[in-house]
């Protein structure tokens, strides 16, 4: 078994790629960090730094290795502020993900709801795409998340909550070239891409392709001419401030949200959030 700061030890070396950097950051000499890192090796059985004269790389053993021990150092730490919390009286923390549709759909009525029944519990928020929060879920790194069913990661359960139309935004339709739709990763919306797929001739057009990440991205994209993109029809107005020449046309599917949370995890507080989640969706 490692230490914490054998973890610590391994990350530094991995940001800093140089045992002069990574031990002065860590406040130890260059040789104990050489040392550590030797027995930490030697204990696993694997290289997990390739050395040069300009410092070490990370082998892909030590890249998986690194990812364990940022996973690690997160738990601990959580786990020491969460005990200084009941000492101090406050509430537990709960860690939450979402996307950007769900965040105007249902995320702010199911926080409400949650905080009313557990006002003292404290939250962390954070925004993805679906695949990105699956991953953290499996990770460990959140503890639920509002996103777009079907899942793909195995251990996870959902409840679904709300569907909502999508709709094709326009920022220019007096663009006499037609424009292709503005895309997201397929890895990262595989439901909304797929859904959008269906219908090939909103993927062609006089242009090249343009992609964005996010719902943002894509509004950012669609003002400044580049092209059209799908959204649900209830998120808000991405043409606020622009002329009379925007459009919105509902293509006739809809997309739905979930909130989805590890199978084994059947902590009180999450049940709690699960049941805000529903009756927020009535």
């Amino acid at each position: 078994m490692f230490a914490l700061h054998d973890y610590r030890s391994v990350i530094a070396l991995a940001e800093e790629g140089h045992f002069g950097r990574a031990a002065r950051r860590l406040d130890v000499t260059q040789p104990a960090l050489s040392s550590r890192l030797r027995r930490i090796e030697e204990e696993l059985g694997v290289r997990l730094f390739d050395r040069d004269r300009g410092g070490v790389r990370v082998t892909p053993a030590g890249a998986q290795f690194v990812e364990g021990a940022e996973r690690v150092i997160t738990a601990a730490e959580e786990t020491t502020e969460s005990t200084r919390n009941v000492q101090a009286g406050l509430g537990q923390t709960i860690r939450i993900g979402m996307t950007q549709v769900a965040a105007y759909q249902i995320v702010v009525p199911a926080l409400s709801a949650f905080r009313d029944a557990h006002p003292r519990a404290r939250i962390r928020l954070f925004e993805g795409t679906t695949a990105g929060l699956e991953r953290r879920l499996e990770q460990n790194t959140i503890d639920a998340a509002f996103v777009h069913p079907p899942l793909h990661a195995p251990g996870l359960s959902e409840k679904r909550l709300v569907r909502s139309p999508l709709a094709r935004f326009d920022a220019r339709s007096t663009d006499r070239k037609r424009r292709p739709l503005i895309r997201y990763p397929r890895a990262e919306a595989p439901v909304l891409m797929g859904e959008i797929a269906r219908d090939r001739k909103m993927l062609e057009g006089d242009y090249p392709e343009v992609e964005a990440d996010t719902m943002l991205g894509a509004t950012v994209l669609s003002r400044a001419g580049f092209g059209p993109f799908v959204t649900t029809e209830d998120f808000p107005s991405p043409f606020e401030t622009t002329d009379d020449c925007a459009r919105t046309e509902p293509l006739g599917i809809e997309l739905e949200t979930c909130i989805a949370w590890r199978s084994l995890d059947r902590r009180s507080l999450l049940r709690q959030l699960i049941a805000s989640a529903e009756i927020a969706s009535r």
